[in-house]
């Protein structure tokens, strides 16, 4: 069983039109828990489904994986069930400055108009490399969000940013067993470089990869690198071994 657990404040960002998104679903569908959960569409786009069909979809899978497993109580050894982990552009335990970020974030949020909090999450999204060589990639980006109907709500935003300064899982990070796939973009500055060394360093069994020159949405931006990283670490520890 394979599942990929995202996040969904700004996913309606990251999935461009045209090739970009066709290369991003194809690793996609591969992560999924297709077939196992009750989402058994091979074809989901964000163009042709609102926002929260996605996030039933994905919670679906989910609740499938974990019936999968078998587990019958918290004492259960989910370390000898999972075969293989990946964790792309994520962290352990947010510092003093991303805390200070996520407080200013929802003052902004509460502040700007749609279109202008948008565009000032963007700086956060993408590399300055993307913003210089590729201004219809961003644009692009910043419309999907706009032309969403569903966008999130302020007390919606408010309690995913109290989600991120709760998270807590440093202390846990050396009962992870499986192989585990750590990446992150060198130009990140949302969730930084130093946050995937941490997990590199304390994760008994992981693999650390810098993805030069992108940024938070580097598995957007460089799609065909993040693929080959992503789908390669997966053919090193197929399910089953």
């Amino acid at each position: 069983v394979e599942l990929l657990i995202e996040s969904f404040e700004f996913i309606e960002s990251l999935f461009t039109s045209g090739a970009q998104r066709d290369e991003v679903f194809a690793i996609d569908h591969q992560l999924k828990a297709r077939g196992h959960g009750l989402a058994r569409q091979r074809d989901v786009r964000v163009g042709g489904q609102t926002l929260p069909q996605i996030c039933s979809l994905s919670i679906k899978d989910a609740s499938a994986f974990f019936d999968r497993l078998e587990l019958k109580d918290e004492q259960s050894a989910i370390s000898d069930r999972v075969l293989s982990l990946q964790l792309h552009c994520t962290l352990a335990r947010p510092d003093a400055y991303l805390l200070a970020l996520g407080r200013t974030w929802l003052e902004m949020r509460a502040a700007l108009s749609r279109e202008a909090f948008t565009r000032a999450m963007s700086l956060w999204l993408f590399a300055p490399a993307t913003f210089a060589t590729r201004p219809e990639f961003v644009e692009d980006a910043v419309q999907n969000v706009l032309a969403n109907p569903y966008p999130s709500t302020q007390v919606g935003f408010a309690r995913q940013a109290g989600a991120v300064a709760g998270h807590d899982t440093l202390d846990r990070l050396d009962r992870i067993r499986c192989p585990t796939l750590v990446t992150v973009g060198t130009e990140d500055i949302l969730v930084p470089p130093r946050f995937a060394r941490v997990l590199g360093d304390r994760i008994p069994r992981a693999e650390l990869r810098m993805l030069e020159g992108g940024g938070h949405g580097y598995f957007i931006e460089l799609a065909p690198a993040f693929n080959e990283v992503a789908l390669g670490f997966l053919g090193r520890h197929p399910a089953g071994r």
